[in-house]
């Protein structure tokens, strides 16, 4: 069969550092075969409003389309996992944009801990946990129960996130600076990063944009290099942070009553994808706390849960 003549349906990953569309064609015997991706910026409508994060994935759906080599068309069926979608108005207003813009017959509007959790368990349950410029946690257990814990922003949570362990490494400098703090390797390290020749240059550096979280995140990288060269407080800030990251799984674990009977559990984020032995830790506090999953899933690409939600739309005749 000739794509034009198969159901075409595509899932949106929209993060707050990129957003990934990938486009898949569903056979008559319900087989999912990706035929194009295409990349973007962040489309986190909290963080940059919906005209920006909107035309992020009105860009991401394009280049889609020119990787499959095929003209843009409507398709079947579409899965959005946004970021910073966790509200009902949220919601509402991805859908809104979505039917506005006909852009396809069957639309769905879910988080992007939605699509993690679809693309890393085998039935889409269990617990998803996000780690990289942000933070969350997600579940859902066999009964259709959902639980999620974190997910408050850069402003009021993303605990272990690469923001959060980024600024915990400024405020480390600073504290030195002020001789509050131990000296840390951080302090050269991050400074000659940023092309910086004195520490109070940090705060244009931190305050001149409130929409440069990512390249805050970035630095977390320097954090994980320090701590590998044994600095102190480099290694007590990604402890801390796996702290953080751990009572998230915990939290939704509880919740949904999963202690007893096991859960997959579905990682992804660059912190989680990328920092092995920071990945190991977690899994370890996650044994100490007795809470062990059953199966671990690393989830570099969580388009595909979307692709997956957008095909299961088709097969319920939503």
């Amino acid at each position: 069969m000739s794509l034009q003549s198969e159901q075409l349906v595509l899932g949106i990953d929209g993060g707050g550092s990129k957003t990934r569309a990938s486009l898949a064609r569903i056979s008559s015997c319900n087989e999912i075969q990706i035929v194009g991706q295409g990349f973007s910026g962040a489309s986190n409508l909290n963080a940059t409003g919906l005209a920006a994060a909107s035309e992020q994935v009105q860009l991401a759906i394009q280049r889609a389309f020119e990787a499959a080599e095929k003209p843009s068309k409507i398709f079947a069926a579409i899965s959005m996992g946004m970021s910073g979608a966790g509200r009902a108005e949220e919601r509402q207003a991805w859908l809104n944009w979505a039917q506005e813009n006909n852009v396809a017959d069957r639309i769905q509007i879910v988080t992007d801990a939605e699509t993690v959790l679809a693309a890393g368990t085998p039935e889409g349950f269990g617990v998803a946990l996000i780690a990289g410029t942000g933070s969350l946690g997600f579940g859902k257990n066999m009964m259709g129960e959902e639980a999620r814990a974190g997910g408050w922003g850069y402003l009021l949570g993303d605990e272990g996130s690469g923001y959060q362990i980024a600024i915990a490494a400024i405020k480390a400098i600073l504290k030195s600076v002020d001789g509050r703090g131990s000296e840390t390797c951080l302090q050269p390290a991050i400074l000659e990063s940023l092309g910086l020749e004195h520490p109070n240059e940090l705060i244009r550096f931190v305050y001149r944009s409130e929409n440069n979280r990512r390249e805050i995140a970035e630095l977390s990288k320097l954090v994980f290099a320090a701590a590998e060269g044994g600095d102190h407080v480099a290694l007590e800030i990604l402890q801390y942070s796996v702290e953080e990251l751990s009572v998230l799984v915990k939290a939704v674990v509880t919740r949904l009553d999963f202690s007893g009977a096991g859960y997959a559990l579905a990682l992804t984020g660059g912190i989680l994808i990328h920092q092995q032995d920071f990945r190991m830790s977690l899994c370890e506090r996650l044994s100490q706390l007795q809470i062990e999953p059953s199966a671990i899933e690393c989830v570099d690409d969580a388009s595909l849960g979307a692709v997956r939600i957008a095909a299961r739309m088709l097969n319920k005749g939503a």
